[in-house]
């Protein structure tokens, strides 16, 4: 991940920045440091990319709402996360769709679930590439139901259309477990998004598309294991 912590406090930037890297390790997360929120803005107008930014409230030059609002300008979808040792402007932090509030100085504990849940969200919002017609379609990997193998193809069928691409099954496999953990294979032609799941038996699987799947003889324990499983790990 890339974050940025913008605190005009030297003290407590470096506080997040140590306490983030010694959680994730340096190989895999990069944090970019700005004493102000004007700093911030500049890096966006320069194209610069970040996936989430920590960001103080109470700051000498530009506060952090008057940034946050600025921000949403260039993304309205970057996670923000106020850091603020006022924690009675929560609700103010509605208007630019705050993603969390931490009190200052920033608990560990805390700091932690918020990164849990701040890697979530991102993993939602990845996207899936395909090609049709030499055009590259870009959809949410979140709207993806299921895969289905049929000789050399594969089809893709989203909430709102299916995609047909000339590849191999193993493939398509591949190219989601690289986005999301939350598929299965449920039968040698379906792969599904648990995600999508509303209902499953012995023998089929009922999706949120009202599509009925087959699960192959013998693989419905193991894919009720991993529903309950998902269910228990992600809430639903």
């Amino acid at each position: 991940m890339r974050i940025a912590v913008v605190d005009d406090e030297k003290v407590f930037r470096q506080a997040i920045v140590d306490q983030i890297t010694s959680l994730y390790g340096r190989e895999n997360v990069s944090c970019f440091l700005f004493s102000d929120g004007n700093e911030l803005v500049r890096s966006f107008d320069n194209g610069f990319q970040l996936d989430a930014i920590f960001l103080d409230i109470e700051m000498k030059e530009l506060d952090g709402m008057s940034t946050a609002k600025l921000v949403r300008k260039y993304s309205k979808d970057i996670p923000i996360i106020f850091t603020t040792s006022h924690t009675e402007m929560a609700l103010e932090g509605y208007e630019v769709d705050a993603f969390r509030f931490l009190a200052k100085p920033v608990d560990g504990r805390k700091l932690r679930q918020t990164l849990v849940d701040l890697e979530k969200k991102l993993k939602v919002e990845e996207k899936i590439v395909l090609r049709k017609d030499g055009e590259e379609l870009i959809f949410p990997v979140a709207d993806l139901i299921y895969a289905e193998a049929a000789n050399n193809t594969v089809r893709f069928v989203f909430s709102k259309k299916a995609v047909e691409q000339r590849m191999r099954f193993s493939e398509a496999m591949s190219l989601i477990d690289d986005l999301t953990d939350g598929f299965l294979k449920i039968h040698r032609s379906y792969y599904i998004h648990l995600a999508h799941v509303v209902k499953m038996g012995s023998a089929e699987v009922v999706m949120d598309n009202d599509e009925t799947l087959p699960i192959a003889r013998g693989m419905a324990a193991e894919a009720k294991k991993k529903l309950l499983e998902y269910v228990r790990r992600n809430g639903r």
